[in-house]
């Protein structure tokens, strides 16, 4: 079985980043619906999305959906 792990990572000003995990999912479908949800809201406060247009190299927030094998 796979669980994926929805992770999510900020960068400060000097380029520094804290990495977070925000929740294990069954399926990689539900994990991207929260990170759908997340990069929405994120927005909405104003916060610099990594991919989107322009923010590169100075994004402020990131997520990712990581699959890892149980034993």
């Amino acid at each position: 079985m796979t669980v994926y792990v929805l992770v999510r990572e900020d960068q400060s000003e000097h380029g520094f980043v804290d990495a977070s995990i925000v929740g294990l999912f069954r399926s990689q479908d539900e994990a991207a619906v929260l990170l759908k949800s997340s990069m929405a809201e994120a927005r909405e406060q104003g916060l610099r999305v990594c991919g989107d247009p322009g923010t590169e190299p100075e994004w402020e927030v990131s997520w990712s959906i990581e699959p890892n094998p149980l034993r």
